[in-house]
């Protein structure tokens, strides 16, 4: 039986530049519509293994290597190959994993890809080998992103630049929602003291205290008055969320960052800000967008949120510039939105709470509440 052997395979150690941020080598294999990524540590479980696989070989966060729609029946031997450390102070790189492809018979047109893992060469090789770029679950709009990505760099020849201004036309697009949800949460936070003057009438009754409900029934009857939905200030936003993550899945696996430099100090889009400048910049701008961004919780939870920037600005640290680029403009755009809505909407409108006499629930049959009445 003819066996073709590989090895050792791809070893870019590029998670050291980035701290866990990109794919070590590992055997990948796709088989049943599903792609399968066996992390070293268990390789030894999967290192003899047969079947039939639309593509198997091993790759790492930006390269493949691998057997393209091989055929019926071939057996996989993956190996790990350690790689020693210059410094022994130093945790040792991610190793090298030796694989081999053994026929049954004389392959026929047998083919093999090693190279980049870009979604457009992959894609003339065979369709089925764009699966081994690893886009998550968005990965039905992480495609189109990508494909604009590349489209708008076409003319702008520079893809920090290319983020920049595809993060714009995206915060474009999601303008109505953010707006929506800014202007619903804007009249949440007006009709709190009246909430919470409700909530503090009913406060020394048990849950189970069948008298709550009246609680329920005045809240519904003030959202009414109000004309405020509850659920609109959080489903606008909901519905930004995977855009924002397809974006994030895109920056992190998209080879065409690799190597990609943008301005000054920042060489390689695919690692992280060797100043720490645009980390900075990005918990700055959140830590704005944050305090501009209207609120109904209570002080303590908003001093507690306070603290979320600084909390992503040292998670980002070490992130790839071209993902802390375009969380740092998408923040910047938001700071802009909440000026200009502030600007549309007006200031706050200035509640007193009115006396409990007045937030009587409506009497069954009756048109109108007995404070309405009273106005009258």
């Amino acid at each position: 039986m003819p066996t073709i052997q590989w090895g050792p395979a791809i070893g870019t150690n590029l998670n050291i530049n980035t701290l866990g941020y990109n794919a070590p080598p590992q055997p990948i294999y796709y088989t049943d519509g599903d792609v399968e990524r066996i992390g070293a540590s268990d390789v030894a479980e999967i290192a003899n293994q047969q079947g039939t696989y639309g593509f198997a070989g091993v790759d790492d966060h930006y390269f493949l290597s691998a057997t393209v729609n091989p055929g019926p029946s071939l057996q996989l031997n993956y190996q790990i190959i350690p790689v020693a450390t210059t410094d022994p102070a130093e945790d040792p790189p991610p190793p090298y994993i030796a694989w081999a492809v053994t026929y049954p018979t004389s392959p026929s047109g047998a083919a093999f890809f090693f190279g980049p893992k870009d979604f457009d060469v992959l894609a003339a090789v065979d369709r089925d080998l764009v699966r081994a770029i690893h886009f998550g679950v968005f990965s039905w709009f992480v495609v189109p992103l990508l494909r604009a990505l590349k489209w708008i760099n076409v003319y702008i020849g520079n893809y920090g630049w290319s983020i920049i201004a595809l993060t714009v036309l995206i915060n474009i697009v999601m303008f109505p929602l953010r707006h929506k949800s800014v202007v619903s949460m804007r009249r949440m936070q007006e009709i709190q003291p009246e909430v919470k003057a409700i909530q503090e009438r009913y406060s020394k009754l048990k849950m189970t205290d069948p008298a709550r409900q009246n609680m329920n029934k005045e809240m519904m009857q003030l959202y009414k008055e109000r004309g405020v939905n509850p659920a609109s200030g959080c489903v606008p936003m909901l519905l930004t969320l995977p855009v924002l993550f397809s974006f994030y899945a895109m920056l992190s696996v998209a080879i065409e960052l690799r190597g990609a430099p943008f301005i000054g100090w920042i060489t390689d889009l695919s690692v992280y800000d060797p100043l720490f400048i645009t980390p900075v910049l990005m918990g700055a701008t959140q830590f704005v967008q944050t305090k501009m961004t209207p609120s109904t919780a209570d002080p303590t939870q908003q001093r507690v949120m306070m603290f979320m920037p600084l909390i992503f600005m040292f998670m980002f640290i070490w992130a790839p510039s071209g993902l802390v680029i375009y969380w740092t403009v998408s923040n910047l755009w938001a700071i802009g939105q909440q000026v200009l809505t502030n600007k549309l909407i007006g200031p706050p409108v200035v509640r007193t709470v009115r006396p409990p006499a007045e937030r009587r629930v409506k009497s069954a049959g009756s048109g109108r509440s007995n404070g309405a009445k009273e106005r009258k």
